[in-house]
């Protein structure tokens, strides 16, 4: 047999199993999900004391009573929503512009920053979260929260942004750079050999130019932001059994302080026993990272997820 039937067999062999995996891992969801559905919608158990402290509305079930009628269930996805979006947007103020100076010069120190940024990628998120309350809580950056009055553990803001923001920015920073590496430099140079400026050259001729891996790179950031659990929960814990007292007039008017962040919330409900309303926020997170991948590959980004 020659090279190129071989090769030809070869990916075809390589395509029908993955089509294969895929069905396999639909199917085996499906039978999952249809063999315990009887014990998704039991009998809704007498709630714990917390509980009742926490809540005074009726719990619906997740399926049967559509967890999605819950007022707490959607102050949970408005904060997660609310704090993902300022996350992504800060990964992006400090990010793009770091990866174009990756991407294009030749930083002292530029590998100990890939490397650093990359070991961060496949770090648990609990120990970033470990992390962050040891710098938070000793050194330099307890001295200066002393100094403003506040502290940055265990609140809504800017504790959840802080504790997201670790990773989305490591997710974002390797989109973005692969994003300016794919745009030849040569273009910028004959931009300029033509009278434009620097930042002219980098506003009418790369930043266009990678403007499908930025959004990308950006989605990533988002979703990452959003699928945090082990750092927010480690930095800032569970809101709900928290004393009034412990937060400002706004985010009680916005009742933010009935609600947790999404992946937390799911832990908590399981925590409590609520294994269906756990089940039903692990749904809605799976259905909002689904769609944005989707969106990913629908601005042609898909070379970005990895």
């Amino acid at each position: 047999m020659s090279g190129r039937p071989k090769a030809r067999l070869q990916a075809r062999l390589f395509v029908a199993g993955a089509y294969a995996a895929c069905v396999v891992l639909v199917l085996g969801s499906c039978w999952l999900f249809l063999s315990n559905a009887g014990q998704l919608v039991p009998e809704q158990p007498a709630p714990s004391e917390a509980m009742r402290e926490w809540r005074t509305d009726t719990r619906p079930k997740a399926f049967a009573g559509a967890f999605w009628r819950d007022a707490s269930f959607w102050r949970s996805v408005n904060l997660s929503v609310a704090t993902s979006t300022f996350t992504a947007l800060a990964a992006a103020l400090v990010g793009i512009p770091a990866a174009y100076g990756l991407s294009r010069h030749k930083l002292p120190g530029r590998k100990l920053i890939d490397v650093l940024f990359s070991s961060v990628i496949v770090l648990p998120a609990s120990a970033v979260g470990l992390a962050l309350i040891v710098m938070f809580q000793h050194g330099p950056l307890h001295r200066v929260q002393e100094w403003l009055g506040f502290k940055v553990p265990h609140t809504l803001f800017p504790g959840i942004v802080v504790a997201q923001l670790v990773l989305a920015l490591a997710m974002g920073l390797s989109a973005w750079r692969a994003a300016f590496d794919a745009v030849n430099p040569r273009f910028e140079h004959v931009a300029r050999s033509l009278g434009s400026s620097g930042w002219r050259a980098f506003w009418t001729v790369t930043l266009p130019a990678a403007k499908t891996g930025l959004v990308a790179g950006f989605i990533l950031a988002w979703v990452r932001a959003m699928a945090e659990f082990g750092s927010v929960l480690l930095f800032c814990g569970t809101f709900r059994e928290l004393p009034l007292s412990r937060f400002s007039s706004l985010t009680r008017a916005l009742q933010m302080h009935q609600a947790d962040f999404l992946s937390v919330a799911m832990w908590v409900e399981i925590e409590f026993g609520n294994v269906e309303y756990g089940f039903g926020i692990a749904f809605a997170l799976v259905l909002i990272s689904a769609v944005s991948v989707y969106a990913i590959h629908c601005i042609g980004g898909k070379g970005y997820v990895w």
